[in-house]
């Protein structure tokens, strides 16, 4: 009588062993394709995908200033990998970030003649950030009324948020010469460089000429579709404002983050974008 003849015991045990390892390959593949979906969603609804926290580490120089902007690919321009500066001169000086003494000149290449920070204008080169938490030490050292442009109350130092452009942004005046901490939108359409300003939100604040500050400025999209906007010191509340479109439409795509003086002289410090919780 024939008898069917079984497989060794040591090639089951193989046929097993592979099985075992596909499904382990076929389980892991799964894993990382949910985890990739989630990063792509969690993108979509705005957390920028990493923190942003240039460093000021590194000897007194020039960092970037509104000439490389103008002339990207001159030799020996200043370029920052984190940083357009498109006027004015950005300099690091005892490990933080500095304007130079703001003045109305036109810079060169090594800002030699002069600065132009009394109009600085600065932005991040990632234009990802949405939905973020801005945390930052700022010391405003002086003001000055000679200046490309003449003095007013709304001289100092400003927050960009959602930077579309200069026409469309979130603007957070942060210290002021007439001593007011403001919120504004900006849309494109209008006189003012482009575009026209709305307050959404103000309090009084008294600017400590000298004395470092910390802030911490949030933003975010609301489930409504209206964004909201505070401003705290620690746990305290300075500022908060939301925009549910009353005065055009809210700015609820991602944009750049950036930093505006105006007749200011100010310097910067441990300035991070995180994601906001």
């Amino acid at each position: 009588m024939a008898t069917t003849a079984r497989p060794p015991v040591r090639h089951v045990a193989d046929r097993r062993a592979r099985r075992r390892w596909l499904l382990a390959v076929l389980a892991a593949g799964v894993v990382l394709l949910v985890l990739a979906s989630l990063a792509v969603l969690r993108w979509e609804r705005g957390a920028a995908p990493q923190v942003f926290a240039p460093s000021f580490a590194g000897p007194d120089q020039l960092v970037t200033n509104e000439y490389a902007h103008r002339h990207p690919d001159r030799p020996g321009v200043h370029r920052s990998d984190d940083w357009e500066v498109t006027s004015g001169s950005l300099y690091r000086r005892g490990g933080v970030a500095w304007t130079g003494v703001p003045d109305a000149a036109t810079p060169d290449a090594e800002s030699a003649a002069g600065t132009g920070s009394s109009v600085f204008r600065m932005t991040s080169r990632r234009h990802d950030f949405e939905n973020v938490r801005v945390s930052l030490r700022l010391r405003t050292l002086g003001l000055t009324d000679r200046g490309r442009e003449a003095p007013a109350g709304t001289d100092g130092v400003h927050l960009f948020l959602r930077w579309q452009d200069e026409t469309e942004l979130y603007v957070v005046s942060l210290n002021r010469r007439d001593d007011r901490m403001v919120i504004k939108k900006k849309l494109s359409g209008g006189e003012v460089n482009g575009g026209t300003y709305v307050t959404l939100g103000q309090v009084d604040y008294r600017v400590p000429l000298g004395a470092w500050q910390s802030f911490e400025v949030t933003i975010a999209t609301t489930p409504s579709g209206s964004v909201g906007i505070d401003v705290r010191q620690g746990d305290r509340l300075l500022l908060a404002a939301t925009d549910g479109g009353a005065n055009g439409r809210p700015i609820t795509g991602a944009g750049a983050v950036g930093v505006r003086g105006d007749n200011c002289e100010f310097e910067l410090d441990l300035l991070r974008v995180r994601p906001a919780e």
